[in-house]
């Protein structure tokens, strides 16, 4: 079964295009690409060749945006572990 993203709104739209083109990082610009590329229909297969990125990972963006929507595209860099302070 293929899966794509959820039909996106005019503004949805526009602001991916504008994210796309003048994106502040580049995980935010790849994940903007691949859904606009599903939008349009592009296969999971299709995609994954283009960007050169797993078909799992593919998946993966998609389902996210359909569930967390324009809020997903922005990395959310954990930042490692922390280290327990210790005070000698």
């Amino acid at each position: 079964m293929a899966i794509f993203v959820r039909d996106l709104t005019n503004e949805e739209g526009n602001k991916l295009v504008r994210i796309a083109r003048k994106g502040a990082s580049s995980v935010e610009v790849r994940r903007t690409l691949i859904v606009l590329a599903s939008a349009q229909k592009m296969k999971v297969p299709e995609i994954s060749k283009l960007y050169h990125i797993s078909e799992e990972h593919i998946r993966k963006i998609i389902r996210r945006f359909n569930e967390e929507g324009m809020a997903f595209l922005k990395p959310n860099f954990g930042g490692g572990t922390k280290e327990a302070c210790q005070i000698h």
